[in-house]
């Protein structure tokens, strides 16, 4: 049972379905640059990042994904450029990613138009071994570990001002295809995503503020997902919010601003849907660190 419901996982993950492809990140307001490469650079500051999530937690094989980002703007306000790391393990497949973005701003009349590119590869590493094969001349069976490396490009769109943003972000350009069998008889292919983010902040006190958050996901060949976020900031230090996402459940998540340059946050998923049985939620948790390069330029308080 167990290796069976590791396959289920892999085939969620869509190797062979039409499932969304990519990591999935409850708290994608407070880490945008993963998202839309369009964010790079736009906290003008160097703006670092760790993420840890464990999806699906009791679930044998269940999604474990950990990220690393970081992005700042250079001399000329212009220009911003990036660094992104991923690693991701669901069932037998591990992931590696390894990215490099750039963006180029423009002063509009209320704020900034922001356009990033990223640019890098995925490895992939398949082990064989841990999937049990009712048909054991299965043509996968018995081929050990394999490994492809599968070329990445996406475009991402970001406008902002202190109080609001909206994003458009197109993720794996050109559909990118490569072979992971010995013989290349099986294709790894990604199909190109969508992602829209929006939100805004109201300043209800000195002491309160709200902000609604929104991100849709779309793969152009299955049905939209949504993620709808009500938060409050109190005292410009304690963030506390609440999410419902279509066709799966609620998320809890706070975020603390330790310093004026440090913060931490944690977020829980409550599933609703028929894998309510089989698991105990997801947990998301992440670090960040900012560096003022230019003295006095950091926000306070920072609302994305």
């Amino acid at each position: 049972m167990k290796r069976i419901l590791i396959l289920f996982i892999l085939l969620m993950a869509g190797m062979s379905t039409y499932a969304q492809q990519d990591p999935l990140f409850t708290q994608y307001m407070f880490n945008p640059v993963m998202v839309n490469p369009g964010y790079t650079g736009s906290r003008e500051v160097i703006s670092s990042v760790l993420l840890y999530r464990h999806q699906w937690v009791g679930f044998d094989g269940a999604p474990k994904t950990q990220t690393f980002s970081t992005h700042m703007p250079l001399k000329r306000q212009k220009i911003a450029v990036g660094l992104q790391l991923m690693h991701d393990e669901i069932g037998p497949k591990n992931t590696m990613g390894y990215f490099l973005t750039y963006a180029y701003r423009f002063r509009l009349q209320r704020g900034k138009l922001s356009l990033g590119l990223r640019a890098g590869a995925y490895d992939y590493r398949y082990n064989w071994d841990l999937i049990d094969y009712r048909d054991n001349t299965d043509r996968y069976n018995n081929q050990g570990t394999t490994r492809d490396f599968v070329p990445n490009f996406d475009f991402g769109a970001y406008y902002y001002t202190k109080k609001e943003y909206a994003g458009l972000a197109f993720s794996h350009i050109g559909n990118p295809r490569g072979f992971v069998s010995r013989d290349s008889s099986y294709i790894t292919k990604l199909f190109m995503h969508f992602t829209f983010t929006a939100g805004k902040a109201f300043v209800i006190n000195d002491d309160v503020t709200f902000r609604p958050s929104v991100i849709v996901r779309n793969s152009g060949f299955s049905k939209a997902d949504a993620d709808l976020n009500l938060s409050f900031l109190f005292n410009n230090t304690f963030w506390l919010g609440v999410a419902a996402r279509s066709n799966f459940g609620a998320m809890v998540l706070v975020e603390y601003n330790i310093t004026s340059n440090l913060r931490a946050g944690y977020s829980y998923d409550m599933n609703f849907n028929k894998l309510r049985s089989r698991n105990s939620g997801s947990h998301e948790i992440f670090i960040g660190y900012d560096i003022d390069i230019r003295h006095n330029r950091i926000l306070s308080p920072r609302y994305f």
